[in-house]
């Protein structure tokens, strides 16, 4: 039985905010190990700073590879998913605070008509 390599949790979070693949995020990893591996002992703390570090400067450089295959498109792509995202939340909280207007519009009434007089 094989035990999948094991690669930080942040890789897939990582791999979404460059525009890149998880399988491409993982292969940038065991490159990174590769290479703290030659500088530090494996499994020390020195180690995985040095991978987590090799890992973002991979991240990156392979996200400006793929800006520039684009010929300049993918950026524009991502700033408006990142503009349609930020609509959606603005929207959200917009329809939040709306709602806890009336409510509080609501137990002010309420309260007004308890009062004696």
């Amino acid at each position: 039985m094989r035990t999948a390599p094991k690669t930080p949790k942040l890789l897939p979070w990582l791999a979404k905010k460059a525009g890149i693949s998880d399988t491409r995020a993982a292969a940038l990893w065991h490159d990174a190990e590769r290479w703290a591996a030659r500088q530090a002992a494996p499994g020390s703390s020195t180690y995985f700073k040095l991978a987590v570090d090799r890992l973002m400067e991979l991240v990156a450089a392979e996200s400006l590879r793929q800006d520039a295959a684009s010929f300049g498109w993918r950026p524009w792509a991502r700033a408006q998913s990142r503009l349609w995202a930020v609509s959606m939340q603005v929207m959200h909280e917009g329809s939040a605070l709306t709602a806890r207007g009336w409510r509080l519009l609501g137990s002010a009434r309420n309260q007004r008509q308890q009062l004696p007089g």
